[in-house]
Parts: structure tokens; C-alpha cells; sequence
């Protein structure tokens, strides 16, 4: 198969319609026309999951967290993100990324914590209107985070503690009254505090997220909700898995004679780790 094609698949699995306007998503680096036999998803491009691209002779990867994220004005090896650009371009490695894009998806990240959650009744906190007296019911449901209802009202610390399970997650985080009740639950993965306030709006006992900072975590706190934080890579890094599992199904339904692999880098770990020795003297 071409480039192309693969993004384009990718395409109907994160609508790129639905970024953010800060974002910067699609092919990033590459040739649309050339050719691809080995995919790999990874959540952020680093030096290890580069070192895995050159030694397993992937084509295309597709990172969640773009690179470049911010224009470059040159690419060399004097910083650490062109640095990687050089690396790649020198290995003839295309580069695509959905991020906000596969956030805000039917079926993307968010959705997929909700389900995991069990969650009734799920929406978008932010609503995505851009024709809100001719829009179909079906374009008014799609939005940016997520909300819904738990089964049974749960504690807020015994919430962060299935959620951080389900994760894989090592140093979950809380910020408001462990003991509140949750019955309500807004989702925004990554780094959601900016999702605070529509939380609120729209009822929310709660709000998980992945990080969120200081003055987020006081705003949730002053005004009676709870966040809950389970980390920036562990709130993404499951969801790069089904991604590759989803896009190796979309190109066997497309093309089934296409000689293709497609899986999840092995290579990526969190940057930030607990010393445990420190974290319980």
C-alpha cells in the first residue's frame, strides 16, 4: 500500500475534522506516495522508540503526540526534537499523527475509558457546533471529553484506584475530597485541566485526566469536584495499542492481498518514574 492510503484509513478512524485548532495532526513528515509494509503506534517519539523504528525497518509511524509540534525553522541535530526529524528523515521513516483528533473520536481515547468504566449515558463535554441550527444529531453528539454516569456512586479515592488499575498505573494522584461520592464522571485524558470548568457545567462530581497543574487542581477543589489523575502516559499509552490493532483490520478489510504489519512500539516507557524508596521511607 501507499503512505497515503494508511492515512487515509487512519483518517476514518480520527477524523482529523475534529483537532483542535492548536493541534498539529495529519502526515507530518514523508512522501504520500511511497510505500509502506511495516507500521508502528507509539505515544511519543523519543531516542528509544526511534532506535526501534531504524531496527525494525518501519515505514510509517504514527505517534500520537506530534512531531514537529511547534514550527521548526531548522533541522539539525542541535536540539532534541530535530534531532529526531533528522533521524527519521535519514531513515526514510513517514511520520503521522492523529492526537486531538483520535481524543475527541467515536471510539478513541476518551470513549475507550468510558467503556472501560462502564460509564451510562456518555457525551462530549465540549460540543463540537460548528452548524448548530442545519447539523445532524449525529455531528451534534461529537465534542472534545467525555461524560457519563457511573452504575453505583463510588468514592472518589476507590474511582482513582480501579481507574490507575485499568491504566497501568503507577502514581495516580488526587486533588479534592477522597471520600465524595462519584456518580458523575468527566474524562479528558492527556493533560485535561483546561476541562475543569465544563466539567462542572455539566454536572460532574469528578474529573480524570492524566495531569492537570497546581491552579487547576485548586480550581477543582475550591468549587466542590474532585481530580482524579492517573498520569499523562498511562492516561494515552493503552489506547496506542488498539490503535495499531484497529488500523492492522482496516487495511486487511481495504486491501486483503497487502503484505502489512502493524503493532505498538515496545521500546516506550513513561518519563517520569517513583522511586519508591523516596516515595515511602
Amino acid at each position: 500500500m501507499k503512505i497515503d492510503q494508511v492515512c487515509q484509513l487512519l483518517a476514518t478512524i480520527a477524523p482529523l475534522n475534529l483537532a483542535e485548532d492548536w493541534d498539529n495532526v495529519g502526515l507530518l513528515l514523508g512522501d504520500r506516495h511511497g510505500r509502506v509494509k511495516r507500521v508502528m503506534t507509539c505515544l511519543t517519539v523519543t531516542p528509544a522508540v526511534v532506535d526501534e523504528v531504524i531496527r525494525e525497518k518501519v515505514d510509517l509511524l504514527v505517534s500520537h503526540h506530534p512531531l514537529p509540534f511547534q514550527p521548526m525553522s531548522r533541522v539539525t541535530t542541535d536540539s532534541a526534537a530535530s534531532s529526531l526529524v533528522w533521524r527519521l528523515c535519514r531513515a526514510g521513516v513517514a511520520l503521522y499523527s492523529a492526537h486531538t483528533a483520535y481524543d475527541s473520536a467515536d471510539g478513541g481515547i476518551n470513549d475507550q475509558w468510558a467503556t472501560a468504566l462502564r460509564l451510562s449515558g456518555v457525551r462530549p463535554l465540549n460540543v463540537f457546533e460548528s452548524e448548530p441550527s442545519s447539523a445532524p444529531e449525529a455531528t451534534l453528539s461529537l465534542g472534545s471529553g467525555r461524560f457519563g454516569d457511573l452504575a453505583d456512586p463510588l468514592p472518589a479515592s476507590e474511582l482513582l484506584i480501579q481507574a490507575a488499575e485499568l491504566a497501568d498505573s503507577s502514581r495516580p494522584r488526587l486533588a479534592g475530597n477522597p471520600n465524595l461520592p462519584i456518580r458523575r464522571l468527566g474524562i479528558a485524558c492527556g493533560s485535561g485541566g483546561s476541562f475543569v470548568s465544563s466539567a462542572r457545567r455539566r454536572g460532574c462530581d469528578a474529573l480524570l485526566t492524566g495531569e492537570a497543574t497546581f491552579h487547576a487542581c485548586l480550581d477543582a477543589e475550591n468549587t466542590g469536584m474532585v481530580l482524579l489523575m492517573v498520569g499523562h502516559y498511562a492516561s494515552e499509552r493503552f489506547a496506542m495499542e488498539s490503535l495499531a490493532t484497529r488500523l492492522s483490520s482496516a487495511i486487511a478489510a481495504a486491501s486483503p492481498d497487502a503484505e502489512m504489519r502493524v503493532s505498538a512500539s515496545r521500546s516506550e516507557a513513561d518519563p517520569i518514574t517513583v522511586d519508591r524508596a523516596v516515595a515511602n521511607p
